[in-house]
């Protein structure tokens, strides 16, 4: 078969979806290399760089503003993805919106639904053409790939998807996050010796205010305990960060992106990785920290039991003392620390991008036998 698969999440300080569509890659090549992968990428500014696990993937790198091909392909579905990659078999989209193709099948991904109930809270391409375009682009689509089961479901309530349309395949953890001992933390970052972290996009999404409200209560016990926060700002991050504390301010650090071996070594030396999601899609983030053996603190969100099961301590979403009471609670109870630990990477185990990619290749396959 040729495949072609969307590159661009990848290309530069990759988020969530750029780690699926790297991880799909490398597990494809791993399970089903008698396959030609064609990897699109298209940037203005920013080049692709192969990855060395994926080197065996045909690059195609265009010159091209990405917001002007998404107008174009997302309202026009024009031009088709062929100019530029020559005939394909099936052309896969991480996200919602199909690729347009002259003859190929098409495969979208969603990850998760939070953009069709709050449109307010996200920006870029989510909030200008994922809840305007969502239906027409299922109906378009010849399979949708979704994370969970929780995903899949909304997917069939809201939209009345036809359920043998839609499969799940779930995310792995890439084996950087599997060191058997703690790597060391990088030099150059100079990080506490104590902290609590958080990974990811600081956005409404992540329930940033009730991450610094527990905060609050946590510092004035713990006054050595930083916080460690990685990842971006996002929409109405400043406004949180303008009420929050001196006291949380003072004990706060901020990075940005980190690479995957450094973001190992991160969350080796945390005491937990906190997750106050109101809403998650997998949560890939904790299963990397579990593969690490570190504890989560978790709000019971989304797909967040599902993926999670026992591994984590639990908590309800926006209760920012009972977050703060499950930290403390760990801080102070090494056993407790241990048994999460255990069950963390045990859980963990079960996510793989070997087993990711076997299931999309069924999905490939069938749609291939069916043209």
């Amino acid at each position: 078969m040729q495949i072609c698969i969307d590159f661009r999440p990848a290309l530069h300080q990759s988020t969530g979806v750029g780690t699926y569509v790297r991880g799909l890659l490398q597990g494809l090549l791993q399970q089903h290399p008698e396959h030609r992968y064609t990897a699109f990428s298209a940037s203005w500014k920013h080049r692709v760089q192969a990855p060395p696990s994926i080197a065996e993937v045909r690059f195609v790198d265009v010159r091209l503003p990405v917001r002007a091909l998404d107008w174009l392909w997302h309202r026009h579905c024009w031009p088709p993805i062929e100019t530029w990659v020559g005939n394909q078999d099936i052309v896969h989209s991480p996200s919602p919106m199909p690729i347009p193709t002259r003859g190929a099948r098409q495969i979208v991904t969603v990850h998760d639904c939070y953009f069709l109930r709050h449109p307010d809270q996200v920006t870029g391409p989510m909030r200008r053409d994922y809840a305007r375009y969502l239906r027409r682009s299922l109906d378009r689509a010849d399979a949708v790939m979704t994370n969970t089961q929780t995903t899949r479901q909304e997917l069939l309530q809201a939209l009345d998807v036809a359920a043998d349309k839609v499969h799940v395949t779930p995310l792995g953890v890439d084996p950087v996050f599997e060191y058997a001992t703690a790597p060391q933390l990088p030099a150059h970052l100079e990080l506490p010796s104590r902290y609590l972290l958080f990974v990811g996009r600081r956005e409404p999404r992540k329930d940033p205010a009730t991450l610094l409200a527990a905060f609050d209560r946590i510092a004035r016990q713990h006054p050595e305990m930083a916080l460690l926060l990685v990842g971006p700002e996002g929409l109405g991050w400043q406004a949180h960060w303008g009420r929050t504390s001196d006291r949380v301010r003072n004990a706060t650090r901020c990075l940005g992106h980190q690479s995957p071996r450094s973001l190992a070594a991160i969350y080796s030396h945390a005491e937990a990785l906190l997750l106050p999601s109101r809403w998650e899609g997998f949560g890939l983030t904790a299963i990397e920290a579990m593969a690490m053996g570190t504890p989560v603190i978790a709000a019971r969100a989304g797909a967040l039991p599902e993926v999670l099961g026992n591994a984590p301590m639990w908590f309800d979403v926006g209760d920012d003392r009972a977050l703060a009471d499950a930290c403390m609670t760990l801080l102070h109870d090494q056993n407790l620390r241990a048994r999460l630990s255990g069950a963390g990477r045990k859980r963990a185990a079960r996510y793989r991008w070997s087993h990711t990619a076997d299931l999309t290749h069924e999905v490939y396959r069938h749609l291939q036998a069916t043209m």
